[in-house]
């Protein structure tokens, strides 16, 4: 097939879809602009229809199995749907419930089509539901365009169905007409065009060749120099791709070395933490035993200010047992006084000196005793030095412990002071190189997508300079049939010559 053959049948075929797609926008536009103005006139008509029904009575109600308007009788009543035919052309009807009571509307045989029921979704919204129904319906096995509303009684309840209707086909008719119109214009403009097409194209087309042919030797001789830059291209794309595979390995170490240590810093701030803690800890418990310590020391203090108290009252109990031993010894020397007078009183004084013999002996005793008690407290107070000795010498060893004990208190605050800045100096280290994990994680993700696109790159490069070797092919495929052509139109006009010369 000759190109401009080609070209005419191209342009033939464009011309003809764009007209036929023209042509169906404006049959939907106009089915529904028919479609509104069909649904439009209904509603009017029955407005037409309720005025006219309500001349007759406006309550309505059912009677002895009647559907009135007022005083009318409307079953088998068909004045007022023939009125409205008569006037707006297509159906009317006036349903008791469900059934068809007073209609215009024909069944097959050409009868009424009384006591009929409604069917179908106008049933269903009036009958059912109460509400009005627009839209098109089924009428024995027909479609129309309708229009329903219920008809109520005083209490609101719906005991009939007002319908007005026409039929789709009729609608139409004026609209199938005028497809076969558009599709007879519409072949007779086609084949016009194509003759015009294929006259104008004779005329206007072989010039044109010249250029073509031209821009096809450039188009070529530019192909082949594209195609050598998108070689380079590729190449170095590679080589990108290349060190960018490398950069990225490399980062990846980095990124793994990061995470240890990250984690082994983590590691050295839990053990910093609990080393913290066990300072803290240690530090209240060396705390607490100084204040132990204070509360013995306190209590040997207090002991031995009892015990010294002790030593003072012991040395008074000496004095007691002397001012005891003189009046013993005076009171032996009363005794002996007594047993001389009693022996020098003869009989009369003999149980006189049974007595003063007791009291002697008595005294004897409270002598004896009292060195008993002088040497128990002899002991005691040796015991109570000795006690006093040893006491003071605990007390200045308690006091050197609170003084080692509070020296201990302060290394340790310090120690504790020098543990939470290590710990927070570990926190620091771990928060940094967790950062540092968290950055060469981002920069291996930014090196993976860059990896990508030079991966797309170079796959975009290699498909570019194919399509340019494509293009170089193409152009050198142009250039072949521009010559073709010209050989062609030079064969036609040395054909055309030898027919005028010949004539």
């Amino acid at each position: 097939m000759k190109l401009t053959t080609k070209f005419i049948l191209i342009n033939v075929i464009i011309v003809t879809m764009a007209i036929a797609i023209t042509t169906c926008f404006v049959f939907v536009s106009v089915h529904k602009e028919i479609d509104r103005q069909a649904s439009k006139s209904q509603e009017s008509i029955l407005k037409s229809f309720w005025e006219l029904l309500r001349t007759k009575g406006s309550d309505f109600s059912v009677t002895n199995g009647k559907l009135m308007a007022g005083n009318y009788v409307i079953n088998g009543n068909y004045e007022l749907p023939d009125k409205i035919t008569e006037i707006f052309g297509g159906t009317a009807t006036i349903f008791m419930g469900d059934t068809r009571v007073s209609t215009n509307v024909l069944k097959a045989d050409g009868g009424r089509a009384i006591d009929t029921k409604l069917v179908g979704p106008a049933y269903d919204s009036v009958i059912k539901e109460g509400k009005p129904y627009r839209g098109e319906a089924i009428i024995l096995d027909i479609p129309y365009f309708t229009a329903y509303d219920p008809i109520k009684n005083k209490k609101g309840e719906t005991i009939g169905v007002l319908y007005v209707g026409v039929k789709k086909s009729d609608y139409f008719a004026a609209y199938n007409h005028l497809q076969w119109v558009v599709i007879v214009t519409t072949a007779v403009i086609t084949i016009i065009f194509s003759f015009l097409v294929g006259f104008l194209v004779k005329k206007s087309l072989f010039p044109i060749i010249g250029k073509v042919s031209g821009i096809s030797e450039k188009i070529h001789s530019h192909a082949g120099d594209i195609a050598s830059t998108m070689d380079q291209q590729a190449d170095f794309a590679t080589q990108l791709a290349s060190s960018v595979i490398e950069i990225s390995s490399t980062m990846e170490e980095f990124s793994s070395t990061a995470s240890q240590i990250a984690q082994h810093s983590q590691s050295v701030v839990e053990r910093a933490d609990k080393t913290l803690d066990d300072s803290k800890t240690g530090a209240a418990e060396v705390e607490n035993l100084t204040f132990k310590i204070n509360d013995i020391s306190q209590n040997i203090q207090a002991n031995l200010s009892e015990i010294v108290e002790l030593g003072r009252r012991s040395k008074e109990i000496n004095k007691v047992m002397e001012i005891i031993n003189n009046i013993a010894n005076q009171t032996k020397l009363i005794a002996f006084n007594a047993a001389l007078e009693a022996a020098s009183a003869g009989e009369a004084g003999k149980r006189f000196g049974v007595v003063a013999v007791e009291i002697r002996r008595l005294a004897d005793s409270v002598v004896e005793s009292t060195k008993e008690i002088e040497g128990k407290i002899t002991e005691i107070l040796d015991s109570v030095n000795r006690l006093v000795m040893s006491s003071e010498k605990s007390f200045e060893l308690i006091q050197e412990g609170q003084e080692y004990a509070s020296h201990t208190v302060m290394m340790l605050i310090e120690s504790v002071d020098g543990v939470e800045e290590t710990a927070n100096a570990a926190r620091h280290i771990s928060l940094s190189t967790q950062q540092q994990q968290v950055a060469s994680s981002q920069v291996v993700m930014a090196l993976k997508d860059i990896e990508k696109g030079v991966r797309f790159s170079t796959d975009s490069t290699h498909q570019s300079s194919v399509v340019t070797g494509q293009l170089a092919s193409l152009a050198e495929e142009l250039r072949s049939l521009v010559m073709f052509l010209k050989a062609g139109d030079k064969v036609a006009d040395s054909e055309l010559k030898s027919t005028r010369e010949t004539n």
